[in-house]
C-alpha cells in the first residue's frame, strides 16, 4: 500500500514538474513576441493633392516662351522646391500638403541680359538686368551700362489647400506600397496669365541743323535696374541704358532746319517709388547725348529728365492687358533746338554723313542714326 501511494506520489511530482515547464516556454514565448518590432496593422493614409496649373502666355504676354523657371514657397516664404526650369510652359503638375503656397512662374531668360538673384526667399527674389561693361565710345569708355532686358513675363499666384480639400478624396493605401504608389487624390486647377514685366520707352526729341550730325548715342539713367518677382514690384535701385539705334525724321535742306530724332527701347521701367510724377525729381533721370559731326568732332551734352517721362495711357485691347500703370509703356519728348545746336558745319559724303543732294524731301523723311 505504501509503496503504491509512493509511486502516485511521484508521478504527481512528474506532472507539475513538466506543468511548470510548458507554463515557462509559454511565458517566455510572450515576452519574446512583446520585444519583437511589428509592421503595424493600419493601412498608410497620403494626404496629398494634385494641383494643375495652366498658363496663358499669349493673352497678356503675347508670346510663348521656349522655357520657364517655377518657384513654389511655403507660407513663410522659403522656398520648398529647387528651381525648376522646364521647356513645358502650358501647364505644371504639383503635389501639395496642407497648408499655403506661394506660386511663381517667369520665363527663363535666353539673350543673357537679366539674372535671377535671391531666390531661396520670396519677398526678396528678383529678376535684374545684366551690366553691358567695356563699352569704349571715347569719352564714355570708363562707364558701365547696363543692357535692354529681353522681354519678360511673370506669374505670381497665392494658393492654399485646406483639409477639407485633401479630406474630401481620401486615398489609403497598403503600408508596404506606400513608396511606389504615385498620388491619385483629386485634381485642382488653376489658371494663370503672365504679366510683361518689360515695357518700351519711346524717345523723341526736337534738334536743328540735323546735317551737321554724323552718328548718335546716348543714355538715360535713373532707369530701374529690375523687378522683385513676388510683388510685380520695379526694384529701387537704378540702371544706366545705353541708346546706340536713333532714326532722324528731317526737313528741308538749308543749314538751320530742324529734324527730329526718335529711339527706343526695353526697360523695367521706373523705379519703385517713382511711378508718380510727383515722387520724382527733375535729376532722377540724366539724357546725356554723344553727338559725332560730319568732321569727326564730338558734342556731348546732358538734360534732367525726370519730370518728363510720361506713361503711355493704353487703349483698346491693350488697356485689357496692362492695366497697372507701371506696366504701361513710356514716353519722353523734348525741344532740343534751343539747347543742343549743331555747329553749321557742311555736310561731307565720307562715312555714314548725310548728303543733302540725295536725301532730299520737301515732306519730310526718316534716317536710321544707328551706332558707329
Amino acid at each position: 500500500m505504501n509503496n503504491n501511494r509512493s509511486l502516485i506520489t511521484q508521478t504527481t511530482g512528474h506532472k507539475s514538474l513538466k506543468a511548470s515547464i510548458v507554463s515557462m516556454i509559454f511565458i517566455v514565448s510572450i515576452a519574446l513576441l512583446s520585444s519583437c518590432e511589428r509592421r503595424p496593422l493600419e493601412v498608410y493614409y497620403e494626404n496629398l493633392v494634385t494641383v494643375k496649373v495652366e498658363l496663358d502666355w499669349l493673352d497678356h504676354f503675347g508670346m510663348r516662351p521656349n522655357g520657364m523657371v517655377m518657384l513654389v514657397y511655403d507660407e513663410n516664404d522659403t522656398l520648398i522646391k529647387q528651381p525648376t526650369i522646364t521647356n513645358d510652359v502650358d501647364m505644371q503638375m504639383l503635389d501639395l500638403t496642407v497648408g499655403t503656397y506661394k506660386l511663381v512662374f517667369v520665363n527663363n531668360p535666353e539673350e543673357n541680359t537679366t539674372a535671377f538673384q535671391r531666390l531661396g526667399n520670396h519677398f526678396d527674389s528678383a529678376m535684374r538686368a545684366e551690366e553691358l561693361r567695356g563699352h569704349n565710345y571715347q569719352s564714355w569708355e570708363t562707364m558701365a551700362y547696363d543692357q535692354a532686358p529681353e522681354d519678360i513675363g511673370a506669374a505670381v499666384d497665392t494658393i492654399q489647400i485646406t483639409q477639407d480639400m485633401v479630406e474630401t478624396h481620401m486615398r489609403f493605401i497598403d503600408y508596404r506600397e506606400r513608396n511606389s504608389i504615385t498620388s491619385d487624390t483629386a485634381l485642382y486647377v488653376f489658371h494663370e496669365v503672365p504679366d510683361p514685366m518689360t515695357v518700351t520707352l519711346f524717345i523723341k526729341a526736337k534738334v536743328k541743323r540735323w546735317q551737321s550730325v554724323k552718328a548718335i548715342e546716348a543714355n538715360i539713367s535713373g532707369m530701374a535696374d529690375g523687378f522683385y518677382i513676388s510683388r510685380i514690384d520695379r526694384t529701387e535701385e537704378k540702371s544706366t541704358l545705353l541708346l546706340d539705334e536713333w532714326k532722324m525724321y528731317r526737313y528741308g535742306a538749308e543749314a538751320d532746319s530742324m529734324g527730329i530724332i526718335t529711339a527706343e527701347i526695353a526697360s523695367f521701367g521706373l523705379p519703385h517709388g517713382k511711378e508718380l510724377l510727383s515722387e520724382r525729381d527733375s535729376t532722377d533721370n540724366v539724357l546725356t547725348f554723344h553727338f559725332t559731326l560730319t568732321d569727326d568732332e564730338v558734342q556731348d551734352c546732358s538734360f534732367n529728365v525726370g519730370k518728363e517721362i510720361r506713361y503711355i495711357t493704353p487703349t483698346g485691347r491693350e488697356a485689357q492687358i496692362r492695366n497697372r500703370q507701371d506696366l504701361h509703356d513710356l514716353k519722353l519728348e523734348l525741344d532740343l533746338s534751343e539747347t543742343a545746336i549743331m555747329p553749321p558745319k557742311p555736310p561731307t559724303r565720307a562715312g555714314t554723313g548725310f548728303d543733302a543732294e540725295v536725301a532730299e524731301w520737301e515732306e519730310g523723311g526718316v534716317i536710321d542714326m544707328g551706332g558707329f
